[in-house]
């Protein structure tokens, strides 16, 4: 019984794991981030724009509020500023599977059963390029299941995905 029950709690957590938000953050721990004080919006090419103009909105949104709480302030790209801030996204319908069968029974590895789910996957990239330098300095990506039926639930995803994000960054005032 009690084999029964860890399994059962393994493969729920494995399910939840398979649908929770995955955010990662790389930088460059050489990098001394308290000399950057300006950041400009930079242009990525067309093909990795965020595709729903409201959530691009909403990321950029969330974006400029988070970096001026970390003491950074947003300038015109003509002005030179420290740092170039782009975005990019990408979502892709994938096939998950359920664990368990049509009867209710959670399903070990190695079965054929479960019931197929169509999800939108989405995928969030941020990144940070020191402008003298021209090289990236911190890049924070993000990937979730979203919501294909509302917009404020996907929009609670971005800013979730970008406030972990910038938990991890570098430089805080204060610091």
């Amino acid at each position: 019984m009690r084999t029964r029950i860890g399994t059962s709690v393994f493969w729920l957590c494995l399910a939840a794991a398979a649908l929770a938000q995955d955010v990662h953050v790389t930088y460059n721990h050489a990098i001394d981030f308290t000399q950057f004080h300006t950041y400009a919006w930079g242009q990525m090419p067309k093909p990795s724009q965020v595709k729903n103009p409201k959530l691009a909105q909403e990321a950029q949104n969330q974006l400029n509020s988070t970096l001026a709480a970390k003491g950074l302030q947003m300038v015109a790209l003509t002005a030179k500023p420290d740092l170039i801030l782009t975005i990019s996204g990408a979502s892709q319908e994938k096939t998950f599977y359920s664990n368990y069968d049509p009867s209710g029974t959670v399903l070990t590895a190695g079965t054929d059963y479960g019931t197929p789910e169509q999800k939108l996957v989405g995928a969030l990239v941020v990144d940070l390029y020191d402008s003298n330098a021209k090289k990236m300095v911190w890049r924070g990506t993000a990937i979730g299941v979203m919501n294909q039926k509302s917009f404020e639930k996907n929009k609670e995803l971005v800013d979730k995905a970008i406030s972990k994000m910038f938990d991890k960054f570098p430089y805080s005032p204060g610091m």
